[in-house]
């Protein structure tokens, strides 16, 4: 089925209201009881999408390379895991500033990530953000029921990052009209947010019960429709996509699972044209409503990051079995206790895992449950080894020699 908005240019507006109104009537066409207000016009469209072949096979698909995802992930070693779930924790929060034009590194995330899991008392860039990520992981957030909840989630997602003057400042969001230009720099006006407050609210509420009571729509597809509306409403003046992805992977990590839901803004970033655009396609004149252009993409894009996500997961997994094997008979540890085979491996899992410099003498000594004395006197055997080697000081890293996996 083409797309509505295809055909626009194609034919006479009398003929194009007419196959609006029959796609709209068809007996299978899920209409959502939802409704936008294109811009420059007087009318107001119900959105709806036509269920199709393709739109069921990628949601299908998306279910089975999840499920493929979580089952190599879940042979993974212990420390591997969580070293891989911090790498895409890491991943996600830079691609959603980078959306949103917010400069940062992915080396100051993983530090600001790093203080944040040792409840250190510094002022942490991000810590907010992180926090609300890592309840995420934990299954410790609840799905959002109110315009309040929104409210608090864009508080905890937004937190030092937004410019006084764009704070919100209405009851519940923001009191005045925003507009939204196009990321091209034209300066062209392609969406203003709905007002007044009032009916920010309604509508906000009204997308949360859609969102919360409606199982006959299929999860993602109701996911895909509800990060759509969210962006029509545009609460705030500022900080909406950051909030909107958010609360689009609480969403998802109900169907999915928690580090696949960790997916939608390394998607998003990567394919930002596409994502953009069809924000701009499903809020024209053009759409009348329809969303099948906007859910089919949303799919797509899940898809296509969950089967890199997938490919880069299975790569990581064979070089660590490769170098587990190697570790298990190398001759310069025939005659050492056991104990400094597992700090190689430790090591070789965050070596392949971890984009950071390596692991401290505490830390390692918290994985293995023993005294800091006893890792420093291996670590320091594994050195005079040549096997690992050691990185800065105070504090000092230690992570395997590069070359060890190539000999």
């Amino acid at each position: 089925m083409r797309y509505l908005y295809k055909i626009y240019h194609e034919i006479p507006v009398t003929d194009f209201h007419e196959i609006h109104q029959k796609r709209f009537k068809f007996d299978t066409t899920i209409r959502l009881g939802l409704s936008i207000k294109p811009m420059k016009q007087p009318h107001s469209y119900e959105l709806y999408y036509v269920p199709t072949n393709k739109m069921l096979e990628m949601v299908s698909k998306i279910h089975l390379i999840s499920n493929s995802f979580l089952q190599t992930f879940q042979i993974l070693p212990t420390v591997a895991q969580k070293q891989f779930i911090n790498e895409c924790l890491v991943e996600e929060l830079y691609n959603t500033n980078q959306l949103e034009g917010i400069r940062s590194t992915r080396e100051e995330i993983a530090r600001s990530a790093k203080e944040v899991k040792l409840n250190k008392k510094t002022k942490t860039r991000f810590a907010s953000m992180i926090k609300s990520y890592l309840r995420l992981l934990n299954n410790d957030i609840e799905l959002p029921e109110s315009a309040k909840d929104i409210r608090a989630i864009y508080d905890e997602i937004t937190n030092g990052e937004i410019e006084q003057q764009e704070l919100p400042d209405g009851e519940v969001f923001r009191k005045e009209i925003t507009y939204i230009l196009k990321k091209s720099g034209t300066g062209k006006v392609i969406h203003q947010g709905i007002t007044p407050e009032k009916e920010i609210i309604h509508k906000t509420e009204q997308l949360l019960r859609f969102m919360n009571d409606n199982d006959e729509i299929p999860a993602l597809i109701r996911v895909a429709i509800g990060h759509y509306y969210f962006g029509y409403i545009h609460p705030f003046y500022d900080g909406n996509g950051r909030t909107s992805r958010f609360i689009s992977s609480i969403y998802l990590s109900k169907v999915l699972g928690n580090i696949a839901s960790l997916s939608l803004s390394r998607g998003s970033n990567k394919y930002k044209n596409k994502y953009l655009d069809i924000f701009e396609i499903t809020n024209s004149i053009k759409s009348r409503g329809e969303m099948n252009c906007f859910i089919e993409t949303f799919l797509r894009i899940i898809i296509d990051t969950l089967v890199q996500m997938n490919a880069e997961l299975k790569e990581k997994s064979e070089l660590l079995s490769i170098a587990a094997q190697k570790i298990d008979v190398e001759p310069k540890l025939a005659n050492k206790e056991e104990l400094h085979k597992d700090i190689m491996l430790i090591l070789a899992q965050n070596h392949f895992f971890d984009s950071s410099m390596g692991l401290t003498i505490k830390e390692l000594a918290a994985i293995v449950s023993k005294s800091e004395a006893t890792i420093r006197k291996i670590v320091r055997d594994l050195i005079a080894m040549s096997l690992i080697e050691q990185k800065g000081e105070r504090p000092a890293y230690y992570c395997m020699k590069q070359e060890y996996f190539e000999i």
